[in-house]
């Protein structure tokens, strides 16, 4: 009920800002208020970890490099890069995650939540146990 209200006064707000010629500031508090309602739905707080990783089809005809900018024990938030072609992702594909040396330290079954432009939300099928999601996030390579 509290983020209904939230909603209606916040859309009120900006629709009199924006017709007193204020769009750029209502821009910046509608990305604001976006931000939020993400971190709202979220089942995890999610951490920061610039890792390189690979995504591979399930049926192993297709691959492309990624770079991982954040996760949580039960997905991550991975991009392509600025500018680089986004493929047409299945449903489920497998993440594999390099670690130093660019060795694969990790192999995860992925499910697609989400896909932006050059950004794509996933979950883990398998939740990360606490070892591997701190082995993940301590030791951070450089991206590629």
């Amino acid at each position: 009920m509290a983020m209904n209200s939230l909603i209606f006064v916040c859309n009120r707000f900006t629709r009199r800002a924006h017709k007193r010629g204020m769009s750029r500031f209502t821009s910046k508090l509608q990305a604001g208020f976006k931000w939020v309602q993400t971190e709202m739905r979220r089942s995890e707080p999610r951490v920061q970890a610039y890792r390189p990783g690979r995504i591979v089809w399930p049926d192993l005809s297709a691959s492309r490099d990624i770079s991982i900018l954040d996760m949580s024990p039960s997905g991550a938030k991975l991009t392509f890069g600025e500018g680089a072609l986004q493929p047409d992702l299945p449903h489920e594909f497998y993440l594999f995650v390099h670690g130093r040396g660019g060795s694969v330290s990790m192999r995860l079954v992925c499910e697609r939540r989400w896909q932006q432009d050059e950004f794509v939300g996933v979950r883990f099928v398998q939740r990360l146990d606490d070892a591997d999601f701190e082995r993940m996030v301590a030791s951070e390579p450089a991206p590629h």
